[in-house]
């Protein structure tokens, strides 16, 4: 498919209108650049993760890649200032490797002034897909100069040490940087070479990027003097060009290059380009004469620590056929409620309520079995995955068996998503949260591993009755931490996309990272606000997380409340606070609410949710306990939290639980 797009760390893939292709990523050699005022950056290419000898058997190749680098280079200035780590002061870059599409880690790596890194390899891309690239990730820690000097590095609004390129091992190539010996059949290196270095260098992937992308245009001024206009883009929130010219000129960073065509070396636009995601242009002939100032738009996501971590995105898992179960008579939302469910009976079953204006919760008699025959634990979400204004209903499977999702049609009772795999088929359970990140219209399902495995998150789209990919990562950059993870979904910041909320599960402390909706849309995972424990941080029972509106004013809140074996305390702090205050210390912000919400003696846990209510512009909260033998519920809207009085609702016939009630 000609737009076909898929986000590696923070890169993105240059495709062809036509056959299945490749891309891998390299490591670079490093050297020491002289110090300069206003430095012309280096791109050094490393092929240390050429696995398949796309570019060490091949020289030509090499030299290409090359001479793409050089001539973006030597036109651009910035002053990068070394990274070299000493004493407590560590950090560690990620990138995919080119030869696998795997997130790859390098521990305290050091890199010259003025130098940018970038890894090259290659690999079977499949689809359209001939090449693909991007800025890498890092993780730090420190003093507080330390990471700052790191967030600081270039001028993107994030950390810039490199990333990766990867190219199609089947690709019918052309390496020669002049068209005189370029075939109809084949694609042209030169020019793809030159685009993914692009998206290393901010096209399309960087935070001052998307800060000037509107209504399907980026609104650069030096690129709207160019264009004639604002520049159309495409893929996700428009992380390409759509396929446009300037004149009779295709630009570089066009998304689709036809075969036997070599736009190579940047034109005017693609320099524009750069200008205004912060990059100082030199004087070249293919740069626009009047001189580019630097940007005038400031990146939208703030700097944070840690920050970006890569992601990795796998094949679509294709949807699982199971038995045919008849259709559930679903009910429509009524006025002035809103929709919950509740899971924790140990028949499997998931019971359909409402909350009511008086903040009680009413049974609508409707009884969902989503895994026939299954009797374990159910997460479960609400959300419209189909945009036809009526809520869906997703689940999940607890430990035991491998993990699959359902996502049942809230206007039919038919499987709008059959039973589908998930996180690899991991056996110890899943959370499930879901909102619309990409920002559509229509709901993304997120899912996390539970206890027993690493804080893996999964975030796809609903598309034909399967679930298509849109992130998979492991949060917290903790891939060795086994207690699983949490997840929540809302507009915490307001503009337009739902962003991610991730609680750790078990056996950590209760770390909460909030990840920008907008920017993993488009391949990154960027920080809205630094980690933060929820609580102590010598707790050890996890943290359940979820994000609504409580105040309504229009920003998603976050709460947070203490996990399994934790008193049943809740605190809720502002989206807006959070906004305003990008680098603080989120425990140290006022709370909206700091309370327990049932008995402050009770050590069972508890689980907690967002339910929005209808015709109203705030959510209220619903809590359940991990009490495994009294199925104990609350409705508690903002004005009955820090004390809440309202009742408390037993919703199970037999208060048995499996592991107590869990609120979606």
């Amino acid at each position: 498919m000609r737009s076909a797009l898929t986000s590696l760390l923070t890169g993105r893939k240059r495709v062809m209108p036509r056959s299945s292709h490749q891309t891998t990523s390299q490591k670079l050699t490093l050297e020491s650049l002289e110090s300069r005022e206003v430095p012309a950056i280096t791109i050094q290419i490393d092929y240390s993760h050429d696995t398949t000898g796309f570019f060490l058997n091949n020289p030509t190749a090499q030299a290409t890649l090359q001479q793409a680098a050089n001539d973006l280079a030597a036109q651009l200035s910035a002053s990068l200032p070394a990274i070299s780590s000493s004493g407590g002061n560590t950090w560690s870059e990620s990138f995919l490797d080119p030869a696998t599409g795997q997130q790859d880690t390098l521990s305290n790596p050091s890199v010259a002034a003025n130098t940018i890194v970038v890894y090259a390899g290659a690999r079977v891309l499949g689809g359209t897909q001939v090449s693909v690239g991007g800025f890498g990730g890092y993780s730090a820690s420190g003093t507080q100069a330390w990471v700052n000097s790191l967030q600081d590095r270039g001028p993107l609004g994030t950390l810039l040490w490199g990333g990766s390129v990867a190219f199609d091992t089947t690709t019918n190539w052309y390496f020669g940087t002049s068209a005189a010996g370029l075939q109809a059949n084949q694609e042209d290196f030169f020019t793809c070479a030159t685009h993914e270095l692009g998206h290393v260098l901010g096209f399309g992937t960087a935070p001052t990027w998307f800060a000037q992308v509107s209504n399907g245009t980026f609104t650069g001024p030096q690129s709207e003097a160019i264009y004639g206009g604002p520049v159309p883009v495409t893929w996700g929130a428009g992380a390409e060009l759509a396929d446009i010219t300037v004149g009779t000129t295709r630009p570089v960073f066009d998304l689709t290059l036809p075969p036997g065509i070599q736009t190579a070396p940047a034109t005017p636009l693609d320099w524009a380009i750069l200008a205004d995601i912060g990059w100082s242009v030199g004087s070249t002939s293919n740069v626009p004469t009047t001189p580019l100032p630097a940007p005038s738009t400031t990146p939208v996501v703030p700097p944070v620590s840690p920050p970006v971590v890569p992601i990795v995105s796998p094949p679509v898992v294709p949807p699982v056929v199971s038995p045919v179960v008849p259709p559930v008579s679903l009910p429509s939302p009524p006025v002035a409620t809103a929709n919950v469910i509740l899971t924790g009976e140990t028949d499997g079953s998931a019971q359909l309520f409402t909350v009511a204006s008086n903040d009680t919760l009413v049974p609508t008699g409707q009884s969902i079995d989503p895994f026939p025959g299954y009797t374990g634990v159910i997460h479960s979400a609400i959300a419209d995955f189909t945009g036809d204004g009526v809520p869906d209903y997703a689940f999940v499977t607890g430990a035991g068996n491998a993990a699959e999702v359902v996502i049942i049609n809230g206007s039919t009772g038919a499987d709008l998503v059959a039973p589908t795999t998930i996180l690899g088929g991991f056996t110890g359970g899943a959370f499930v949260a879901a909102g619309d990140i990409s920002g559509d219209g229509k709901a993304d399902l997120v899912v996390s591993a539970d206890a027993g495995g690493s804080p893996r998150v999964q975030v796809f789209q609903v598309q034909k009755g399967a679930l298509v990919t849109v992130a998979d990562f492991i949060a917290f950059g903790s891939p060795n931490f086994r207690g699983g993870a949490r997840v929540a979904v809302g507009d915490v910041n307001r503009d337009g996309y739902d962003d991610l909320i991730v609680g750790a599960g078990v056996g950590g402390g209760p770390r909460v990272s909030v990840y920008s909706g907008a920017a993993l849309t488009n391949g990154q995972l960027v920080n809205l606000v630094p980690d933060f424990f929820a609580f102590d941080s010598t707790l050890r029972s996890g943290v359940y997380v979820t994000a609504g509106d409580f105040n309504g004013d229009g920003y998603a809140d976050i709460a947070y409340s203490t996990g399994d074996t934790g008193g049943p305390r809740v605190r809720v702090v502002s989206g807006a606070e959070l906004v305003a205050n990008p680098g603080a210390d989120v425990a140290t912000l006022p709370a909206l609410a700091d309370f327990f919400a049932l008995d402050s003696t009770d050590r069972n846990g508890i689980r907690i949710a967002a339910a929005q209510m209808s015709g109203s512009n705030q959510a209220v909260l619903i809590v359940g306990s991990g009490n495994t033998t009294d199925d104990i519920v609350r409705v508690i809207p903002l004005a009955q939290m820090n004390v809440p009085t309202t009742p408390l609702t037993n919703p199970f016939s037999n208060p048995n639980t499996v592991d107590g009630v869990y609120v979606g």
